[in-house]
């Protein structure tokens, strides 16, 4: 099942949160979502989980819009596990879990899958945990959890706002692999470039709303790229082991080099491509880059 987001828009709060993102993240493989903070990573998640109604463009999954589904379809399609989701109503991790069946229950309340639960809980290696009080669960394994009750739901797209967040190094690197391997089309967004590059086969980077560059970790995470988006300074190292990139970042930062205006492309970094406008339509040895823009144009 192919993801496609075309030219999708929205505005929240009088601006425009996201604008004009363009991208096909590839199908059976997990895409990181990158920028940093307000660049609209959540808020992309949210549209593409047809959570918010795009003010432009359209989400499609096998060319049929999102938006155009009910929300029982929706939802057998695609599965969106949040920074937060917490309850305070006591429940064992099992009718946790359960809770990704609702859009399969009967109308008098029953689903024809009786070992779908079992099944998710296995794949997120949670199976141990089924008769567990969610309140005694450690973030790891509720993050386990969480991903059980999406596998529940037998989507074929998952996507995940900052699962790694509040998690040890141990449970974050588990955690991703798992994802990773779970070979269906996943978007994760990711505040960490380590992990993204190491776990993630394309990543797509916002900043201020815009797509600013899309690609192989290898060939998106460039030097000029992170002090662009990020404004700090840093080397891309190579794995000794992996052979993934490996971003060493530096205590002071210089000024980013391309802030004026939408027009002014950046310089390409020696041995990379050069930039071109923003569009995830191309494969791995052509990573694409776009100029950043100082802020969001009220206007289109």
């Amino acid at each position: 099942m192919e993801l496609s987001i075309a030219g999708v828009g929205t505005r929240l709060g009088g601006r425009w949160a996201v604008d004009g993102v363009d991208a096909t993240p590839p199908s059976g493989h997990l895409t990181g979502l990158l920028g940093p903070n307000g660049a609209g990573k959540t808020t992309l998640l949210r549209l593409v989980a047809g959570l918010l109604v795009p003010d432009a463009g359209a989400v499609l999954v096998d060319d049929s819009p999102v938006h155009s589904l009910g929300r029982r379809a929706r939802a057998r399609q695609i599965a969106l596990v949040e920074q937060e989701s917490s309850s305070t109503v006591p429940l064992s991790v099992r009718e946790v879990v359960t809770l990704g069946r609702i859009p399969y229950r009967t109308l008098w309340g029953l689903d024809d899958d009786g070992g779908a639960v079992d099944r998710a809980l296995e794949a997120a290696q949670a199976l141990e945990l089924a008769d567990r009080s969610w309140a005694t669960l450690s973030g790891g394994e509720r993050q386990r959890v969480h991903i059980a009750r999406a596998l529940a739901q037998e989507p074929s797209i998952l996507l995940l706002d900052e699962p790694t967040n509040h998690l040890d190094v141990s449970a974050q690197l588990s955690l991703l692999a798992f994802v990773r391997d779970l070979a269906i089309t996943s978007v994760a967004a990711l505040h960490d470039l380590n992990l993204a590059a190491a776990f993630c086969e394309h990543v797509l980077v916002l900043s201020g709303g815009h797509l600013v560059a899309a690609g192989h970790p290898a060939d998106v995470l460039t030097p000029a790229l992170i002090r662009d988006v990020y404004r700090v300074e840093a080397d891309v190292l190579t794995h000794p082991r992996s052979g993934r990139p490996v971003i060493a970042f530096h205590e002071e930062a210089r000024p980013a080099t391309t802030l004026a205006s939408d027009t002014a492309a950046p310089a390409p970094a020696s041995g990379t491509a050069t930039p071109t406008p923003t569009s995830d339509r191309t494969p791995r040895s052509t990573a694409t880059r776009a100029p950043i823009a100082a802020s969001n144009q009220e206007g289109r």
